[in-house]
């Protein structure tokens, strides 16, 4: 029991004993309670969702690219575009809104697989980006998953290692003429 106080000074003069210290705030924090079920990419990889998109019309030269993107939230009773892009911005910003690889030109349907994290995502939507020098002020939505009137995206729940099927948008290019980025009803 007397060398235990040598010890010790050696340990906090070499730095392992802040080391260890620390390890021990740090670690407990890193455990989010997830057990044997799959977390990060690999949660990822094991749910989303997939449906088929429509293309209306042609792609447009100016086109830079198009995406599938999923938001966690709509942006409700937001109608003017400054906000509507501000809301986009924060919410990109913040990790709600998740975007998907680049999607072909020139085709009229392609099929698709979104890997994502579970959760409830309100707005399921394709966008299309202008090819000019400040490409984000240009965004504009092409389509939303909608069901029955289709006034407003209809909000997707994807639970853990679930693939949520059927989630079609059609995606019209004559939108990109809107004054408005995105639909707002």
């Amino acid at each position: 029991m007397i060398a235990a106080p040598h010890i010790m000074s050696k340990i906090r003069e070499t730095g392992f004993f802040t080391l260890f210290c620390g390890m021990l705030l740090i670690v407990p924090g890193c455990y989010k309670g997830h057990g044997l079920s799959p977390t990060g990419e690999d949660a990822a990889a094991s749910s989303g969702l997939t449906g088929k998109i429509r293309f209306i019309g042609m792609c447009p030269d100016s086109t830079r690219q198009i995406n599938i993107v999923i938001s966690r939230t709509y942006p409700a009773g937001v109608t003017n575009p400054d906000s509507l892009y501000n809301f986009v911005f924060s919410q990109l910003y913040a990790g709600n809104i998740v975007l998907g690889d680049t999607l072909p030109r020139n085709v009229t349907e392609i099929p698709y697989l979104f890997n994502t994290d579970p959760g409830f995502y309100e707005w399921v939507l394709v966008i299309w980006f202008p090819d000019i020098p400040d490409f984000y002020t240009g965004v504009k939505e092409l389509g939303a998953y909608t069901t029955g009137n289709g006034s407003r995206p209809e909000p997707v729940y994807i639970r853990p290692g679930e693939i949520v099927q059927n989630i079609d948008i059609v995606a019209d290019f004559r939108n990109i003429n809107r004054d408005v980025p995105f639909f707002k009803q």
